[in-house]
């Protein structure tokens, strides 16, 4: 049987809230490496063979803090493959470090090298080599129980791949509640034209849950219909276009064990019959300190992508007003108040020459919820 995991983890490795069950009774439970004061190091990201790299490094956090995880700066990090050649990753904004575009060779292994500005600590991944990913065979959809559900099939004729991680981000186009059609100029003090267009916006989500699978337990190497997501089809994200994007990659069985057990650690809830947590064991340590707990896992592998697009045509017929969408409440009034006022929207004069039609920035704005620029890929 093809195995198939999915757990969200968001803010997984700074802070994770375990709870356990313990000889009947339900108590919180946290691991040391993470109820402890220590700050360890979070190193979240791999080696890419086929493009950029990218890591992030923060701190971890006690599990009650209240605060945001403190990122690690000004930190050194680099590729290392086994015949010394060195690939330098820059710091683009605080804690997010990224190479140039690579092309690794696959008969070489690589490693990570961190060298922290803090005690200069020196921290290296496991030496792994590098997974070749196959392409991802078809990415689609159908609706199946008034859902949409986004499906993937893939293979590898190889027989070498058999653990799959997916990582997904989608974007669909949206309308504000109200079109505008007036502006405030705060030069002029004045209400104008409109020039800047705020109807239409796109909305990206990057998903930070665990997609995996596995075909380690089938006589070939391949997955069929590996469903990574599913909407009620009035979702607000097919009342227009909707867009997916997967992202494949092969894993060793190693890395696919890591991310099931954090899979697991997150899924977590305190009932009487979740499993009891277990503490993660990646594949970074600290140089001078083995013991000095680390949390991440850095695996090597090529990237396969595909896109899928989806309009409203394409689906079965839904009127307007029964999609789900934050705008169901939304009103317009005659302006009243300042014309200034950030929180409110001019939208139409009315008959009346110093008539305003307005409506709050929440339902005309639709730049609360996305970008009014046109993405590239659309």
């Amino acid at each position: 049987m093809a195995r198939f995991a999915t757990a969200s983890f968001a803010r997984w490795g700074p802070r994770l809230a375990l709870l356990g069950a313990l000889g009947g009774c339900v108590e919180p439970y946290a691991p040391e490496i993470i109820d402890a004061p220590n700050s360890f190091l979070v190193v979240d990201g791999f080696i890419n063979g086929n493009g950029r790299t990218r890591i992030q490094l923060t701190r971890t956090l006690n599990v009650a803090a209240t605060t945001a995880p403190p990122v690690e700066k000004g930190a050194k990090l680099f590729i290392l493959d086994d015949a010394g050649t060195r690939y330098p990753l820059t710091e683009k904004t605080a804690g997010a470090y990224q190479s140039d575009s690579l092309l690794l060779s696959p008969a070489r292994q690589y490693q990570l090298r961190i060298t922290t500005t803090a005690g200069n600590a020196v921290y290296e991944s496991a030496r792994v080599a590098l997974k070749a990913t196959p392409p991802i065979d078809q990415l689609g959809w159908r609706v199946q129980d008034e859902q949409v559900r986004l499906l993937l099939s893939t293979h590898d004729p190889a027989q070498a791949t058999r653990y799959y991680r997916w990582g997904v981000a989608e974007t669909w186009e949206f309308n504000a509640a109200f079109q505008s059609y007036l502006e405030y100029d705060r030069v002029k003090d004045d209400i104008v034209d409109r020039t800047t267009p705020i109807y239409t916006c796109w909305h990206t989500n990057r998903l930070s849950a665990i997609k995996q699978g596995s075909s380690a337990q089938l006589s070939q190497d391949a997955l069929a219909d590996v469903e990574l997501l599913h909407f009620p089809r009035q979702d607000e994200r097919f009342k227009i276009r909707y867009s997916l994007l997967v992202s494949q990659y092969a894993e060793t069985a190693e890395e696919f064990a890591y991310y099931e057990l954090l899979r697991k650690n997150t899924e977590a809830v305190g009932t009487v019959n979740d499993p009891l947590p277990v503490q993660l064991t990646g594949n970074v340590r600290r140089v001078d300190n083995a013991q000095e707990p680390v949390l991440g896992y850095v695996g090597a592998h090529t990237v396969q992508q595909k896109r899928i697009f989806i309009t409203r045509a394409e689906l079965p017929f839904v009127d307007f007003y029964q999609y789900d969408t934050p705008y169901k409440n939304c009103v317009v009034d005659t302006l009243k108040g300042a014309a200034n006022d950030p929180n409110v929207v001019p939208i139409s004069r009315t008959r009346n020459p110093d008539g305003i039609l307005a409506g709050s920035r929440n339902c005309v704005d639709c730049r609360q919820r996305g970008s009014n620029v046109k993405p590239s890929f659309w």
